[in-house]
């Protein structure tokens, strides 16, 4: 009789022992979910820490929250700067949620580290870290008609910062999930320092900015260099990006009217600027002049500098167009 207990016990133990692990192990309720995401929210700050099997577990349908899980890699060895980077803004993300009023089993935060997960790694394969997928909930008022997981983009969503989390968080929940960062005390001390350092530095040389405010020579030399650059075909070049020079055969004047090279404007530029400063000179410093010999040299140079400057403009002008300069009346 023991012998036929024996066998009995013996078959029944084997044949447990090849039944597939979801049939012996039953999945666990969605309040034992709800209660275990609870618990460990409020344990770690609004974080919850996973393995691969929590990982399974919370993700598994049915799902009558949200959850925003990070596969990340924080192990020095693996050196993933960009992970330490969004790790601290992750977890600022989870912590303002949980103190925001906000029902917390509306959204769970949930971390993946590598070392912990190496079977979701590969059953994903991922190859990069960090990731982060949001899960909709399956059932219950906030139930989505898709209820697959969406990944956030880093690249799309300006990188690492917890506020461009917290709007893809926001868009997901249809409610808005708040940042809150604390004050950056010594940033505030570094601005203030910097201001009342600049206010005085500014008055201090007040009394030489004020002299050259009200200089005429200095608005006047900015004035002229101002319409030299507006006069010279400057725009043009900044609108159109010509070339500076023609590389072939080295041309600096390229013909037509619907064509200019980048040194034109600069050449143009000069030839105006000594035409004005001739006209200048000519005004106010040649009748300065006491000596009438030197006085009627002066005028005889600067209109022989004026002359030959216009020629040379009126020579360019020709290359451009050989009827220049125009008739307006026949």
């Amino acid at each position: 009789m023991e012998k036929v207990f024996v066998f009995l016990f013996i078959l029944i133990f084997s044949f447990s022992c090849l039944l597939p692990s979801h049939v012996s192990a039953a999945k666990p309720s969605l309040e034992t979910k709800i209660h275990k995401l609870n618990e460990a929210t409020r344990k770690n700050q609004g974080v919850i820490e996973l393995d691969s099997s929590l990982y399974d577990e919370f993700t598994s349908k049915p799902r009558n929250y949200s959850i925003a899980i990070l596969l990340t890699a924080l192990d020095p060895q693996i050196n993933c700067v960009p992970c330490k980077e969004f790790d601290p803004e992750f977890r600022l993300v989870a912590k303002d949620w949980l103190g925001s009023g906000n029902v917390p089993s509306r959204l769970y935060f949930g971390v993946l580290d590598f070392k912990n997960g190496r079977e979701i790694y590969a059953k994903l394969n991922l190859n990069n870290a960090p990731t982060l997928f949001y899960f909709p909930p399956t059932t219950g008022q906030y139930a989505k008609e898709i209820s697959e997981p969406d990944r956030y983009d880093f690249n799309r969503r300006r990188g690492f910062d917890a506020e461009s989390l917290a709007s893809f968080l926001s868009h997901h929940l249809g409610t808005q999930v708040p940042v809150n960062r604390p004050l950056n005390y010594f940033g505030i001390f570094i601005t203030i320092f910097f201001t009342l350092a600049g206010l005085a530095f500014l008055k201090s040389i007040y009394p030489i900015v004020q002299n050259l405010i009200q200089n005429k020579s200095v608005w006047t030399t900015f004035s002229l260099i101002t319409i030299f650059i507006m006069i010279s075909g400057h725009m043009w070049n900044h609108i159109r990006s010509p070339p500076y020079i023609i590389p072939q055969n080295g041309k600096i004047i390229a013909p037509g009217f619907s064509s200019q090279l980048g040194i034109e404007s600069q050449i143009v530029a000069i030839l105006y600027g000594s035409c004005a400063f001739s006209v200048v000179t000519l005004i106010i410093s040649v009748p300065k002049i006491e000596d009438k010999t030197k006085q009627r040299f002066g005028v005889y140079f600067w209109m022989g500098i004026l002359v030959a400057t216009f020629s040379v403009l009126f020579a360019l002008f020709r290359q451009k167009n050989s009827g220049y300069p125009f008739r307006l009346f026949i």
